[in-house]
């Protein structure tokens, strides 16, 4: 099994991060993890940078959650109601991680 992050960082518009974090806890996250995503963590910059850290058993795995979100109707009406929210973002970077060799510590 070859374990894979998947790290996004959205460079957050400041007075939008309380609708951002409400948007993503109440809509995105239970369709998410309802099709096998585990988020490992979701963090706050002090430069207003939101960073999310997912977890998956492989890419096969991540394209399977993927496809399955993206064809929930959930996703769909969550689409809709973002259209008339204030914007959250301004920049999104998206990359995939693996563990590095261990290594002894000095």
């Amino acid at each position: 099994m070859h374990v894979i992050y998947r790290m996004r960082i959205y460079q957050a518009v400041n007075e939008n991060l309380a609708v951002f974090h409400d948007f993503f806890q109440t809509h995105l996250l239970p369709v998410q993890l309802r099709h096998g995503a585990r988020l490992v963590g979701r963090w706050e910059t002090d430069d207003s940078r939101v960073v999310a850290v997912w977890q998956y058993d492989n890419r096969e795995a991540y394209e399977r959650v993927q496809s399955a979100v993206l064809a929930d109707p959930a996703t769909q009406r969550a689409q809709e109601l973002r259209r008339g929210l204030p914007p959250f973002f301004t920049e999104k970077e998206e990359v995939f991680m693996r563990s590095a060799p261990a290594f002894p510590m000095c």
